[in-house]
């Protein structure tokens, strides 16, 4: 119909998906893509409080939750000694029935240690839960952003291509006193979003 080879269109279908205008599903197909969600990383609290200010509501599902002990990175994040008891919630995120974000995030069990009484569905806002029930709200939100290629489970539980490039936001939150309650990290679908960053002069430097 379009007068040109086969070849043609499908370099340009991959164009056009690497432009964020079209989005491929696996086993589903190529599809025009939604506006991309607008996110700001610097706005304090999760993803939900985040995107509700815009109108936009996260489907979530819970793959996991379960207690483990801390890694040397994940203690290291947290600030506590290496096998500590910790929790690990892993949760998928969809915007229009379509997998947008996976979530992970680890939480020292001594800090909540009946969490899994109050996250049952995996729907329920998790900074809402241990701000209500712990005390532990958030005051400064540490952020790091990369863009890399999805891991094998990533790319299955994304709904998206081996090998696809996904956008890595990992951080700690901390209360006001300087407790590091949550460490988590974050995998975006990056045609789906936009993010907005904020900078100061009087910003902390980055030790190297």
């Amino acid at each position: 119909m379009a007068g040109v080879s086969l070849m043609t269109v499908r370099r340009a279908m991959s164009e056009l998906v690497a432009a964020g205008a079209l989005q491929r599903i696996q086993g589903k197909g190529t599809f025009v893509r939604s506006n991309r969600i607008q996110t700001e990383s610097t706005i304090i609290g999760g993803l939900r409080q985040t995107l509700a200010l815009q109108g936009i509501d996260l489907e979530t599902t819970m793959i996991s939750l379960k207690e483990k002990n801390a890694s040397p990175e994940e203690a290291t994040r947290l600030s506590i000694p290496s096998g500590t008891a910790i929790w690990e919630l892993i949760r998928v995120r969809r915007f229009d029935k379509v997998a947008a974000v996976r979530e992970v995030a680890t939480i020292p069990r001594i800090l909540a240690p009946d969490l899994d009484a109050y996250l049952t569905s995996g729907d329920e806002s998790l900074y809402s839960v241990l701000s209500t029930n712990y005390g532990l709200a958030e005051s400064v939100e540490e952020q790091t952003l990369i863009a890399r290629p999805a891991t094998p489970i990533e790319a299955a539980e994304l709904e998206i291509e081996p090998g696809s490039f996904v956008i890595e936001v990992t951080g700690v939150s901390i209360t006001s006193s300087g407790t590091a309650f949550d460490s988590f990290q974050m995998t975006f679908v990056p045609s789906l979003f936009a993010f907005r960053l904020r900078t100061s002069p009087s910003a902390d430097p980055i030790p190297h």
